[in-house]
């Protein structure tokens, strides 16, 4: 975990002020916000905003759109990873069955 100070000292354009207001906003989720440390999933985000608003020129109503749509596909990876995992455990028949029901569906949507 990483202090408020490392936290600041990693993200070169992130100030106490953002940080905080971030905080405020739940854009970025420190484990105690008594005393608050932040996760190396925290410190990603923090980069990510900044990047967004000061590199992309994104404003800063933009960003909880941006994260909220970078968070469902987080999410959708983890739902995918788990599906995948569950279709390992099945027969090999299943599995061919499935994919070529998948191919179906897909070739199905190009057309």
């Amino acid at each position: 975990m990483l202090t408020e100070k490392e936290l600041l000292a990693r993200v070169g354009t992130l100030t106490v002020t953002r940080l905080r207001v971030w905080v405020q906003q739940g854009w970025i989720k420190p484990a105690d916000l008594a005393a608050p440390s932040y996760s190396e999933a925290d410190l990603a985000r923090a980069a990510l905003i900044c990047n967004l608003e000061d590199e992309l020129g994104f404003s800063e109503e933009d960003v909880p759109v941006l994260l909220n749509l970078i968070d469902q596909i987080h999410g959708l990876r983890a739902e995918l990873r788990g599906l995948l995992a569950a279709l390992d455990e099945l027969p090999e028949d299943v599995r061919g069955v499935i994919r070529l029901r998948i191919t179906e569906t897909i070739e199905r949507g190009r057309r």
